[in-house]
């Protein structure tokens, strides 16, 4: 229900020069918070689960709009123009990118797993720059404007696109990417058109898909945490965390060490992980 309010901020993002757009998209948020119930439902519930039983209804309150303002913002950033965008320096503050570097020592290829989190398209695109023969694991946004502004900026950063939605044998294309020594980019909160397992997550047990697990257990490719999340001064920082290694372990036990990461950074950067719809079963 609220989407037209999100396109119509992406069309005035075009024109608008950054600052404007920046301050559009909290004015956006804040309309979507108060005039749609089952979004601000939503909302409510998750930040119920990140802060725990304990937490007050303000506390609640608070983290819900910071997650909706946050998206706004995202959908302003992936839309303005190339030199005007944030994060073109993302990889020179880049942190553990010596975890990268383990990860490619072992010639297997590389599955960076993220969240929708900060500007995950700026994690995706600093991550191409790393390497070639780079694709990005994902489902077309619905949105048709804004899927054409994202796919022309991966193009331009060299990033391949393997859609889920086009195919059952997605993982086929995938796995093929990790033999050649590539790297794979997906969401491991992506779970709208495939199943997934649930794993306690924070204050509950969530849903969460199995595919970079079951890439990692069929190529022996590591999994990089990556995540690029905002510093206190507005900054994009990209962050690298330590390998998982599959080492002949079964998919659900290899998930288990990734999900604790996520677990953490939903911890540490609550407000900017942008799920805005319930995510806990």
């Amino acid at each position: 229900m609220a989407r037209p309010f999100f396109a119509l901020l992406v069309l005035a993002a075009r024109s608008l020069p950054f600052s404007a757009t920046l301050r559009l998209s909290a004015a956006v948020s804040r309309a979507v918070y108060v005039l749609f119930p089952g979004t601000r439902a939503g909302l409510l519930e998750n930040a119920g689960r990140i802060l725990g039983p304990d937490s007050s209804a303000a506390e609640r309150k608070r983290l819900a709009r910071g997650v909706l303002e946050s998206f706004a913002r995202f959908l302003a950033e992936l839309v303005a123009p190339p030199e005007k965008a944030p994060g073109r320096d993302v990889l020179e503050t880049a942190i553990g990118r010596e975890h990268f570097e383990a990860a490619a020592a072992r010639g297997k290829g590389i599955i960076a797993a993220t969240l929708h989190m900060g500007n995950y398209e700026i994690a995706a695109m600093g991550i191409a720059s790393l390497l070639p023969n780079v694709a990005v694991v994902y489902n077309r946004e619905r949105i048709e404007f804004l899927e054409r502004v994202r796919s022309s900026r991966r193009r331009e950063a060299r990033l391949d696109e393997i859609v889920i939605d086009d195919s059952r044998f997605f993982a086929i294309e995938a796995l093929r990417r990790l033999r050649e020594g590539g790297i794979v980019l997906l969401a491991g909160d992506q779970v709208e058109s495939r199943d997934g397992e649930r794993f306690p997550f924070l204050h509950g047990e969530a849903p969460f898909p199995l595919w970079a697990a079951r890439l990692s257990a069929a190529s022996g490719a590591p999994i990089v945490p990556a995540f690029a999340v905002r510093d206190e001064g507005g900054r994009h920082r990209l962050h690298l965390e330590a390998p998982i290694f599959s080492e002949d372990r079964e998919p659900r036990a290899i998930m288990e060490d990734l999900v604790r990461v996520f677990e953490r950074y939903v911890r540490a950067h609550a407000g900017q992980w942008l799920m805005i719809r319930p995510f806990w079963v």
